[in-house]
């Protein structure tokens, strides 16, 4: 008789993205670009997944200052200049459609206006 042993050793390997939590919210952050317009948002219709994380990199394309606001979720973007962009990060909330605006006075008048689609 022989004595046979098989040795089988599994090497367990752990990838960086099986990770749950990560401690740079950046990382996990989905970047949507948003353009401002004389008088328009583009895209129009902006749509996340609840609990997301959410980077939008606004841009102002127009002559006069914009902003992106949604009042049902007290979200505001900062005033933003002609010609200047910022980003601003919220986590999407409660699922649901919210309508987003300029803030500016007589700007959601001349359909300013969007929506944040919540899935």
């Amino acid at each position: 008789g022989g004595g046979r042993s098989s040795n089988e050793s599994s090497s367990t390997s752990t990838t960086p993205s099986a990770a749950g939590t990560t401690t740079s919210s950046t990382a996990s952050a989905r970047e949507i670009e948003v353009v401002l317009d004389d008088f328009s948002f583009e895209p129009q219709e902006i749509r996340v997944r609840s609990g997301e994380r959410v980077r939008l990199v606004i841009r102002n394309q127009g002559s006069v200052a914009h902003d992106w606001h949604v009042d049902a979720l007290d979200l505001a973007s900062p005033l933003i200049q002609p010609g200047q962009s910022a980003t601003f990060e919220f986590t999407a909330g409660a699922a649901g459609t919210y309508q987003t605006i300029c803030t500016e006075p007589g700007h959601e008048a001349l359909g300013m206006v969007g929506s944040l689609i919540i899935e």
